[in-house]
């Protein structure tokens, strides 16, 4: 359960407890990919005595797919930062034996920010992955107690638009509509171990 607290500075905490992720629970703000084939029954005529063919997993981009790795180092800093993309179902996938976190609050598009009442931060156990939901506002995946390497699917227009930044300031360009939670709703998240 979330609680809000301010500050002196009349900043609004919001705590978010870190719980794992299920389908149930990640259904309103994407699809969990774990070690079960996604929808088997695909009918590719090869290999059928041994492998069992999952449809199609719904990845969706404008332009030109981008698939990288990313090293995120251990620690649970304040979430100051929520994305959403509204031409792309981003794809986050945990390599490795360790777990990753994501902070996510549900797609709430046409509004401008996220309702921080209904954020979560779960934590998607290793070799597990997320399909997000268009418009489903995330910060970048957070590292538990050990680095993580997550497997990310974008669109070049999202990678080019975060590259082009000269600094971290908000932003609503190739895709990518960024929100400072302080700036813009005086709030912060912070991440708490259940």
């Amino acid at each position: 359960m979330q609680t809000m607290s301010t500050t002196a500075t009349a900043t609004t905490v919001v705590r978010v407890p870190i719980v794992d992720a299920t389908p149930e629970n990640v259904r309103p703000f994407g699809q969990l990919l774990g070690d079960d084939v996604a929808n088997p029954g695909l009918g590719i005529p090869f290999y059928q005595e041994r492998v069992l063919e999952g449809q199609n997993i719904d990845f969706q981009y404008t332009g030109r797919a981008v698939i990288r790795t990313a090293k995120i180092l251990p620690g649970y800093p304040p979430v100051l930062w929520l994305e959403r993309h509204m031409r792309m179902t981003q794809l986050f996938v945990g390599l490795g034996q360790e777990p990753f976190i994501m902070v996510m609050a549900p797609p709430n598009h046409p509004k401008e920010a996220p309702d921080l009442d209904k954020v979560q931060a779960l934590r998607f156990p290793a070799g597990h992955g997320l399909l997000l939901h268009l418009g489903t506002w995330h910060d970048f995946p957070i590292a538990c107690e050990r680095p993580v390497v997550v497997l990310t699917a974008n669109s070049e227009e999202v990678v080019e638009a975060l590259a082009s930044m000269k600094g971290a300031q908000e932003m609503n360009q190739g895709d990518v509509f960024k929100i400072s939670l302080p700036q813009r709703l005086k709030a912060e998240i912070h991440l708490e171990l259940v």
